[in-house]
């Protein structure tokens, strides 16, 4: 474990190295930043859609802006959990907690986030608890603000909260049939062009769609039935959710922002995929229920 440390701050040293370096970083930004946008979109998106489940749970009535927040990211944390012990996943899900660890943005006056180090951090803890015994959790045990039992503990109780409303969502379900979620791209304006044609391509919006029907059902049946859609915004243009609408909404300015901006340590994140791959050989890709009962010791 002491080694391990040592070679993070190794990583860290050189990723800050390179940070420093605009040739060698622009090369970096131009091998990586596709998958850094998927994960940064994809992080946004499953945020807003735990205010989705918040409505359809009514759990936003009894929650302060402040708790509504925090809660959508445990949300998103927890929906973006590898479904298999698959290296690609858990980059993913990496890229999107890095990005919010090193993040220097001031915060968003519009919204009562918590710092962007303690959202990394408990995404590092969900990801842990979930996982404690996985070659690819290494990082997340060591950036993660609390202790292994504390970690392990929260993921247990929030998968359990989670089963009990999608159980109660699945019940709903069975009272009528759901639709598919279609999600919707719609015309943008000229300058987005770039936004429209990455969403398209990189089919986020349908991830996000196959997840909720899968896991959610019960956001297709309500009054209001679930919606994605990306669009131009007038006023605020970031990723947001319509709540008088059941839309999750992903304005082109938004998606095309992420495009942009420089991915946070993107050297460092794939120096520790590399190494974590590398530590067990052989690993498998079986799916992986995260509804699944703890196995008996």
């Amino acid at each position: 474990m002491i080694a391990f440390k040592h070679f993070l701050v190794g990583l860290l040293s050189a990723a800050l190295f390179v940070w420093c370096a605009p040739v060698a970083f622009a090369q970096i930004q131009d091998n990586r930043h596709e998958a850094y946008a998927k994960a940064h979109i994809t992080w946004a998106l499953y945020h807003e859609t735990g205010h989705a489940i918040q409505d359809f749970t009514a759990d936003r009535f009894a929650m302060s802006k402040q708790e509504m927040e925090d809660h959508a990211d445990k949300i998103a944390a927890f929906l973006m959990l590898p479904k298999r012990q698959d290296p690609a996943e858990f980059q993913l899900y990496h890229d999107a907690a890095f990005d919010l660890y090193m993040d220097s943005d001031p915060p968003d006056p519009t919204h009562q986030y918590a710092p962007s180090r303690v959202r990394a951090e408990r995404m590092f803890c969900m990801l842990y608890g979930a996982f404690p015994d996985s070659p690819w959790t290494g990082v997340a045990q060591e950036l993660k603000s609390r202790s292994d039992e504390e970690c392990v503990a929260e993921y247990q109780s929030f998968r359990q909260e989670t089963v009990d409303i999608l159980g109660f969502a699945q019940e709903f379900t069975a009272l009528d049939d759901p639709q598919f979620i279609l999600p919707r791209i719609l015309t943008p304006a000229a300058q987005h062009k770039d936004a429209y044609n990455f969403l398209n391509q990189s089919q986020v919006l349908d991830d996000l769609a196959i997840d909720v029907e899968e896991w959610l059902p019960g956001l297709q049946v309500s009054d209001k039935r679930f919606q994605i859609v990306a669009q131009e915004c007038s006023g605020y243009d970031g990723f947001r959710y319509v709540w008088d609408q059941s839309a999750v909404i992903a304005c082109f300015a938004a998606v095309q922002r992420c495009m942009k901006r420089p991915g946070h340590l993107l050297a460092l994140v794939d120096a520790i995929s590399e190494i974590a791959s590398a530590s067990e050989a052989g690993s498998n890709s079986d799916e992986i229920d995260p509804f699944e009962a703890e196995s008996e010791e």
